[in-house]
């Protein structure tokens, strides 16, 4: 369960300067639950702790690990993904990430992303590229090919200015998507660390977005369809209907959803990550 936080009904206007933030890589979408890396892609070969405090572990998409994703985890957060990189010797298929694979050349790079920002040496491991006013990096090893692609959770430095309200879905939008029967589009529109509470019970995706699209293998797919069908009736403008504000200590400002009677959902939160909304809760417990 979340932590608790406290309502204003207050509209606080904030604004950021437009970034361009990614949210996943190889299938997997940053703020995911731990457990669901482990889940799956099984034990990793490798954990520890950097100097700085964080959490990482390593697990091979390849036996011999000529191909391995790399998961780092906060010191405040430790039981969900910080950043994602995928790293490799091989030449890789698509990983999900503005077209890029492993093994290309530096001019492909370049064809795609443009030059990087800045270049640094990283020894053995080639040249680290990076882009700025993004949250991605790339590493070029020493045969000039591309090693490593890895994005991190770096929201509130891209956006210190915090939630703009601007870029709030409206509920005719949430109920659009919610109702489409898209998987692709429901999962575009929920964050890493989504939560339902339905039938007293709490349902968070249990695998990557990629397999949870193709297999719904944590059932919250098809509850959320199920829960959210009428949804289309809700009327925006009664006194049932409310839209208001929720702060905790230490975290953005939500934007909250509320049904007060006659439907299913009562309440969806959404929060502010990367510069976009997502929906972070789904309360469908009966009162």
């Amino acid at each position: 369960m979340k932590k608790l936080f406290f309502f204003l009904i207050l509209a606080i206007p904030f604004k950021s300067k437009a970034q361009a933030f990614y949210t996943g890589l190889y299938g997997f979408k940053l703020e995911q639950y731990r457990a669901a890396v482990k889940t799956e892609l099984g034990k990793p070969f490798k954990s520890g702790k950097f100097d700085d405090g964080f959490d990482y572990e390593v697990f091979a998409l390849k036996s011999d690990r000529s191909l391995y994703m790399i998961f780092e985890y906060s010191p405040e957060e430790k039981d969900v993904v910080w950043s994602i990189q995928v790293s490799g010797n091989i030449n890789s298929g698509d990983i999900g990430f503005r077209g890029l694979k492993l093994g290309m050349s530096k001019a492909e790079i370049i064809a795609l992303l443009g030059k990087p920002s800045t270049t640094e040496n990283i020894g053995e491991y080639g040249d680290k590229w990076v882009y700025d006013g993004t949250n991605f990096s790339l590493e070029i090893n020493k045969l000039e090919k591309l090693s490593s692609v890895k994005i991190m959770n770096t929201s509130h430095e891209l956006f210190p200015k915090g939630p703009d309200v601007k870029k709030i879905p409206s509920f005719d939008r949430i109920r659009t998507v919610l109702n489409s029967g898209s998987n692709a589009d429901i999962l575009n529109l929920l964050s890493g660390d989504v939560e339902v509470y339905y039938k007293q019970k709490v349902y968070a995706f249990e695998k990557s977005f990629k397999t949870e699209g193709a297999t719904d293998y944590s059932t919250t797919l098809s509850i959320i369809k199920a829960i959210s069908k009428d949804l289309d009736t809700v009327d925006i403008h009664s006194n049932y209907y409310e839209e208001n504000m929720r702060i905790g200590l230490g975290v953005d400002v939500r934007h909250v959803i509320k049904i007060k009677s006659g439907h299913q959902v009562k309440e969806i939160v959404l929060k502010y990550f990367g510069g976009e909304y997502y929906i972070y809760e789904i309360n469908a417990n009966d009162n």
